[in-house]
């Protein structure tokens, strides 16, 4: 069970993230649309990046566990 004690995420919580990413890689356009369409804010300066939280995803030790049975297979 998980720990009352945690935040839930919810995808709204990368949205920072995905327009620092889109900034990061000269994509300004995209961007800007992006900004307007979600009205997402630049990301704190200290925050993890996109690609950070992805690396870690990708290399912990058990990548699969968590996630449903379909997303499993798409990925293999």
């Amino acid at each position: 069970m998980a720990d009352a004690g945690l935040r839930r995420v919810v995808p709204s919580d990368l949205y920072p993230l995905v327009l620092g990413f889109l900034r990061d890689n000269q994509l300004s356009e995209v961007a800007n649309k992006f900004a307007k369409a979600t009205g997402a804010t630049q990301q704190d300066a200290n925050a993890s990046s996109l690609l950070d939280i992805y690396s870690f995803w990708l290399n912990r030790s058990a990548p699969w566990e968590g996630c449903s049975q379909s997303i499993r297979e798409q990925q293999q």
